[in-house]
């Protein structure tokens, strides 16, 4: 239940933040599209193209992922597209990665700029964050596929990767709450078994798991992504994408530690394991896997 304290600091801290990214609407859009098993190609398209710097955005990152065209002194050329141009790149994307890979993109586009930055409140250098939002992103999706592939679960893997994308996003809203405490925060954050919900709690009166479901419940992402941010610290049968997180977010450090004096308290709750019918073993050969994969994060990473 938020209390008017959350209320006035989810508001201060959204206007401090700027507009909302307007891509993120085009994420709810596809995340409903990719619900619809007859989705034409033709609509994924246009609401990609809604958004001109969206799709922008989009399709330089895809001629990224191609061999560039540069001039003699080897500095990239970017291409002048047309309409028509803009919209085949995308109708050629879409044919080729899938509506899944698309979306997938398409979140990290639209909050990438905002993990990537410098976060002073968690000892964040520029670009922590992001990665870590990204290494925890694909070992949830991969955790997904390995209950698929074993049949012990059912559990959306674009969903997954979407929310633990996010799972961080209170941490980019609160740290600029944080510096204010800076001393204090640095002191706790060295003390055996510091517990960053409570530093948060105590010295900003709200943690960054609550308040980055306030803002993405603000910015209408779906109910499920919300509800698995708000309780990725706080393992649960009634959340179990929560679980899911939180067991990707703790596996996350054996993959890349970019994450800050708070990567270094996370501890696995044992319960998230059985609400996500995941063992020790499995975490292991998700870590591995997501560890061989560097072109998978680096691709990610480099938006």
């Amino acid at each position: 239940m938020s209390t008017s304290h959350d209320d006035e600091l989810v508001e201060r801290i959204t206007r401090q933040m700027g507009e909302l990214p307007t891509s993120l609407e085009v994420v709810c859009r596809l995340m409903l599209m990719l619900r619809n098993p007859t989705q034409e190609n033709e609509h994924v398209v246009t609401a990609l193209y809604s958004d001109r710097q969206l799709s922008g955005q989009l399709v330089r990152k895809l001629d990224s992922n191609e061999e560039a065209q540069g001039d003699e002194k080897g500095n990239i050329i970017e291409r002048k597209r047309s309409e028509a141009e803009v919209l085949q790149v995308l109708d050629g994307a879409v044919l080729q990665m899938g509506y899944t890979a698309i979306l997938r993109l398409v979140s990290a586009l639209s909050v990438g700029k905002l993990l990537a930055a410098e976060h002073k409140g968690y000892g964040m250098q520029r670009r922590d964050l992001w990665v870590h939002s990204v290494v925890v992103a694909l070992i949830a999706q991969r955790l997904c596929e390995l209950l698929a592939e074993t049949g012990r679960d059912s559990i959306d893997p674009s969903l997954a990767f979407i929310a633990g994308l996010m799972h961080d996003t209170g941490k980019a809203a609160l740290s600029t709450e944080l510096v204010l405490h800076l001393e204090k925060a640095n002191k706790a954050a060295f003390e055996k078994d510091a517990n960053w919900i409570q530093i948060e709690t105590e010295l900003c009166l709200i943690d960054h798991a609550a308040l980055g479901a306030r803002l993405l419940q603000k910015w209408k992402l779906p109910q499920e992504v919300s509800d698995a941010v708000a309780f990725h610290h706080q393992p649960s049968k009634d959340h179990k994408l929560g679980s899911l997180v939180h067991l990707a977010d703790y596996a996350s450090r054996f993959v890349a530690n970019p994450g800050g004096w708070s990567s270094y308290a996370i501890k696995v709750d044992p319960a998230a394991l059985a609400i996500c019918h995941l063992r020790l073993d499995d975490i292991q050969r998700v870590v591995f896997h997501v560890s061989q994969d560097r072109a998978a994060i680096d691709n990610y990473a480099s938006i």
